[in-house]
């Protein structure tokens, strides 16, 4: 009688090779998914409907409104302004602040004050001059509006007197939230 033996040897084998396979896969897969931004911890950008609107009064003052229609609240200390024109002499001018106190506001009591502009001109929450409604200080909520002021909000803002513009001319307003480095807001308003 023969005795047979049966040879197991080869299962072993195939079977590791099978695992270093899979694990090799799995691994490809994770790399691939940090690589692709699948793990991506970015803030998401808020997003608003804002009408914005500049209206030069008369030779000396104008003033820069903007109205948040619709959408996410926005945390005033987390916008930035940018503001693009060209000059009387046609070159590219950008001003960026986050907010400029600036004196020449009268409050509802008649008293001389300072705001940091653009303010909210939302009485509920405070009265031009306090800090509740200075820009840096407030969420801005739909239907509330923010506003230049006078001429020399207005300045502080764009860097422009109001007798440097005129009615028809085009300046690029544009609000970035500083957080996700993302654009809330831009467009080429028309001096009215």
């Amino acid at each position: 009688m023969k005795k047979s033996e049966r040879n197991e040897d080869a299962v072993s084998p195939v079977i590791g090779v099978m695992l270093m396979l899979v694990v090799t896969v799995i691994i490809a897969a994770i790399v691939s998914g940090f690589a692709g931004g699948m793990s991506d911890n970015q803030n998401m950008a808020p997003t608003a409907a804002i009408q914005c609107s500049i209206t030069k009064t008369d030779a000396d003052n104008a003033v820069l409104t903007l109205k948040h229609m619709s959408g996410d609240s926005l945390d005033t200390g987390d916008l930035r302004f940018y503001i693009d024109y060209f000059d009387s002499s046609d070159n590219p001018v950008q001003k960026r602040t986050q907010g400029v106190s600036t004196a020449g506001f009268t409050n509802s009591q008649g008293d001389s004050v300072s705001a940091t502009v653009p303010y909210l001109t939302d009485v509920k929450v405070g009265d031009v001059g306090d800090s509740e409604v200075n820009f840096g200080q407030f969420l801005w909520n739909p239907g509330q509006i923010l506003t230049t002021g006078n001429a020399e909000g207005f300045h502080a803002v764009t860097d422009l007197y109001p007798a440097d513009i005129e009615i028809g001319d085009i300046i690029c307003i544009r609000l970035v939230d500083t957080n996700s480095q993302k654009t809330v807001f831009d467009k080429d308003v028309r001096v009215q």
